[in-house]
Order: structure tokens, then C-alpha cells, then sequence
């Protein structure tokens, strides 16, 4: 919020509310929903988290200046800010940053993308197209990091809160910039973070198992993507994965909107399809038809599931930027960091990559075992306190699809590695045949030393973490420096 504004008008939009003390008839800065952000003047918003509750912070706002807090239960505040009581503080937060960003929000395009693989890359693959349009950098809001043109903010979550959202929208509208392209998470539809945003495109990439631990089913699971359509503005698009068995789900409760869809295949004829690919391990080249158009492409991403992904982004910007523009982004595309990602290519070649699902650890395999010119060694594990489902399941895939892998540590987070370990060993036959390391560091450095030439390593799981989750800190780690520490170290 770039000017002051009278307390009273502010809190006009939230219905009904009490007064418990102070005054509303006083000028404000702006508001907040972390203590920490808190400025003289603010008013802090107590909202209840998934793991914290901002009630249990507003002394710590008043101390920082705030000129009023908002709470949904009677509470005892210190010093002289003024306390205002509403039914749900969320809501509240909802509609006052509607009111404050209300004309950033007409002057920015947004693009919203959620599935359970493929975001990330999709994401900057519709910004080089843009980019390739437009000459000039997008805003980025995803899993790796928020990116608002050049500049770039740490990410804590995939999607981050509706007040931040609608903060780096600001951002990105006075910093001149046509295109906000959002990842939006499972966990963030759920939870409405987006729900205050109009979509002038919606992408859905796919959609299978992830995040039982809290969605517990399936059916909640997918009932929280389906979200996204209710997000797209009245004209605008919803583009498909018409090859998802959930596909159909979404294009019809788009089509009850009367929204425009965009379908995308590799197995049929839709708007965009792929008539035939070819691809080595350092590119691929494809026949990709966009609206009966063909183009012949080529990349150096690889997997027909980057086929998908570069299908679907295609989808969301061929209207706006053209064919050639896309033909010539695609081309000149070189990686996303931590997806698929080549950090070393010589006698043998290590891979890292971000598959920490049971499908996309196949997805991933599958495209490996049909470029492998020896074996495959792959380096797992499974994340604590997440989906426990799913752990024999990745290990079932894993010695399916590899020459050799080596169990070990993901995320444990507040849970025994040793004990996740034993659950991915369930999924397992020949147990004999499982190597088990449970320091990451080591069982990278025992990849390395096991290769040969024309060997393929695969660290799954990490991508392009820069830590390790262990008892409520995050330990510095990287797959990749280890990797090519080890592999210096073997030279």
C-alpha cells in the first residue's frame, strides 16, 4: 500500500465487526499478516495457520508499531493499538487486501498452473515464450523461487500466501511487467490462497497421487485442483492434459463456466498434439501441431514428459504470442534447474532431479532406461511426515526401472530416516539386491564410485534444494556440489 488510509474504510469491507478498544477513526499504512513485516502504522491481521497462529503474535505486532490488530477471538492485547474483533480473520484478510489491490490487479495478466508434476518447468517455459514475445523478463511466483523480473525472492512454499501474492503482483506491476505466471499447489487451493485472483489462463498439467498426508484421498486430492477453474475469470482459458484420466472432470466444469479449453495430447487429436518425437540424451526433436499448424522443434529438454509440458505451455500462449514465437523460445530453452537436469555429461552422466512421487519417479526412469547405453543408478529416498502410502510404492518402481539404487535419506523432517527406510523397503522383492546408505552425502559419493562409462546416475528426489529438512532446520545440501565433489575426487 503506496498512501495512507482511514481505519474505518478499511474496515468497511469486512461486514460486520466490534471495536473491543481504541479507535477507528485513524490513519493506517497498510496491512500484515506476519508480526515480523509489521511497520509503524500497520494493521496486523491474527490469522490461524496450518502450523501457527498469528493470534499468539499480536503483542509481538504491537510492539513493532502496529496501529490496530484484527482478531476473531476476545484476547488480551498490550499497549495502545486499537483491536477489532470480526467472525474469521481470514476472511477479513481476504476482502481488506481486495480492497488495497484492487487496481494492481487490473493491470497485470496472470497465469495460474497446477498438477501434481510439470509445474515448475511449465512455468518458465511459458515465461521464455513471453519473454520471446514481449523482450523483457516475467514474474515467476513458484516451487524454486519467486522471480519478479530480475529480481528474485527466496521461496517457503510453492505458493505463497494471498497477502504476499497480491504483494509481488504489485511489484511486478510497477516494475512494468504484462505477465504474473503462478504455480499453484494443491495445498494453496485447498486453503483458498489464490482465492481473491482472477486467471486469464488456467493450466492443469496432470493429476496423481501426492500429499495423502494431507489430503488423506484421492478425491480430496483432486477436488482441490478442480479449484482452479472456479479461479479463471469469465473469458478466459482453461488448457488440458487431455491424456490425465481427470482431464475430463476439468473440462467439464469449464465448459459449465463456459470458459474456453485448450486440450493437449500425445495420444489423440486435440488442439495441440505431436504427431512423432525423436530424442538422444542431449536433446529431442518433435512434429508439434498447434491448432492443425505443424512446426518442426527441437530441444534440449528431454522425456515425453517435457513433451507434455512444453504441449501445455504452448497452450497458454499460442493466442498471445504466436507460432514463431514459441518455435524460437522452445528452441533456445536450456533447463530448468533441478529438473532433469544434466550437471555432468563425460565417461558416464548424473542427472538430478525433483521426482519425489511414485509416478514421476517412473516417468523419469521410463525416459532414462530408453537412453541408457549401460546402467542406471539411481539414488532415492522419501520424504517424513508426508504420505507414508506411497513409500513401497516409490521403492516397487525404483528396482523395476534400475540397474542398481541406493535407499536413502530425503527430507526426514521430525521422522527416523532408518524407520522411512524401512517402509520404501517394503515395496521391494529381491531385498537383497537394495543398498542401503542413509547419509545422502555418502551414498552420492557411493554412486559415483560405482559408475562406469556409459553409466546413468540419477539423484532423485532433491532437484534444486539447497538443504536437507532435519528436525525443524534446514541443513545446508545439495545433491549437485556433492556429486561434483565426488566426481573430482574419482578423476
Amino acid at each position: 500500500m503506496t498512501k495512507k488510509i482511514r481505519l474505518k474504510k478499511l474496515l468497511s469491507v469486512i461486514g460486520r465487526y466490534k471495536v473491543l478498544r481504541g479507535k477507528t477513526d485513524v490513519e493506517v499504512s497498510g496491512i500484515e499478516e506476519s508480526s515480523l513485516d509489521v511497520k509503524k502504522g500497520s494493521v496486523f491481521i491474527a490469522v490461524k495457520g496450518f502450523s501457527a497462529d498469528g493470534h499468539d503474535y499480536a503483542a509481538d505486532a504491537v510492539k513493532r508499531g502496529a496501529a490496530a490488530v484484527v482478531v476473531q477471538k476476545k484476547m488480551s492485547v498490550p499497549g495502545n493499538a486499537a483491536v477489532i474483533l470480526v467472525h474469521d480473520s481470514k476472511e477479513a484478510l481476504l476482502k481488506l487486501t481486495d480492497l488495497i489491490y484492487r487496481d494492481v490487479k487490473k493491470k497485470i495478466k496472470v497465469i495460474g498452473i497446477t498438477g501434481t508434476k510439470g509445474k515448475t518447468t511449465v512455468s518458465y517455459l511459458i515465461a521464455a515464450i513471453l519473454k520471446q514475445k514481449f523482450k523483457m523478463d516475467m514474474a515467476i511466483v513458484g516451487t524454486i523461487a519467486y522471480r519478479i523480473g530480475k529480481k528474485e525472492h527466496h521461496s517457503n512454499n510453492t505458493t505463497p500466501s494471498n497477502l504476499t501474492l497480491h504483494k509481488l503482483m504489485a511489484e511486478a506491476v510497477n516494475s512494468g511487467i504484462k505477465y504474473f505466471i503462478l504455480e499453484i499447489s494443491s495445498h494453496a487451493l485447498a486453503q483458498g490462497r489464490a482465492e481473491n485472483i482472477t486467471l486469464d489462463t488456467a493450466v492443469v498439467t496432470n493429476v496423481t497421487r501426492d500429499h495423502f498426508d494431507f489430503h488423506k484421498t484421492f478425491s480430496n486430492y483432486l477436488r482441490a485442483k478442480l479449484k482452479i477453474v472456479d479461479l479463471v475469470g469469465q473469458k478466459g482459458t482453461v488448457v488440458v492434459n487431455a491424456d490425465d484420466p481427470s482431464s475430463k472432470k476439468f473440462v467439464k466444469k469449464a465448459q459449465k463456466r463456459r470458459l474456453k479449453t485448450v486440450k493437449y495430447s500425445l495420444n489423440r487429436h486435440t488442439e495441440i498434439n505431436v504427431d512423432s518425437y525423436k530424442m538422444d540424451i542431449s536433446h529431442m526433436k518433435f512434429l508439434l501441431n498447434i491448432k492443425g499448424k505443424p512446426l518442426n522443434m527441437q530441444s534440449s529438454l528431454i522425456g515425453s514428459h517435457n513433451i507434455y509440458n512444453i504441449m501445455a505451455a504452448a497452450g497458454a500462449t499460442f493466442r498471445t504470442a504466436g507460432l514463431a514465437n514459441i518455435k524460437k523460445a522452445i528452441g533456445n530453452f536450456k533447463k530448468v534447474e533441478g529438473r532433469l537436469e544434466k550437471i555432468y555429461n563425460n565417461k558416464f552422466i548424473v542427472i538430478v532431479d525433483y521426482a519425489h512421487t511414485t509416478d514421476s519417479l517412473e516417468k523419469t526412469l521410463q525416459v532414462l532406461n530408453k537412453l541408457k547405453q549401460r546402467q542406471i543408478i539411481t539414488v532415492f529416498g522419501a520424504g517424513g511426515d508426508r504420505d507414508k502410502g506411497k513409500r513401497p510404492m516409490m521403492g516397487k518402481v525404483v528396482e523395476k526401472l534400475s540397474d542398481k539404487y541406493i535407499i536413502t535419506s530425503d527430507n526426514p523432517r521430525f521422522e527416523d530416516p532408518e524407520a522411512i527406510i524401512r517402509d520404501v523397503l517394503k515395496g521391494i522383492k529381491n531385498k537383497d539386491g537394495a543398498i542401503v546408505e542413509v547419509d545422502r552425502a555418502r551414498a552420492i559419493a557411493r554412486a559415483i564410485k560405482m559408475a562406469s562409462a556409459g553409466d546413468i546416475i540419477f539423484l532423485a528426489g532433491k532437484g534444486h534444494e539447497t538443504y536437507q529438512a532435519i528436525k525443524g532446520k534446514n541443513v545446508p545440501f545439495s545433491d549437485k556440489e556433492i556429486a561434483l565433489k565426488e566426481i573430482k575426487k574419482k578423476k
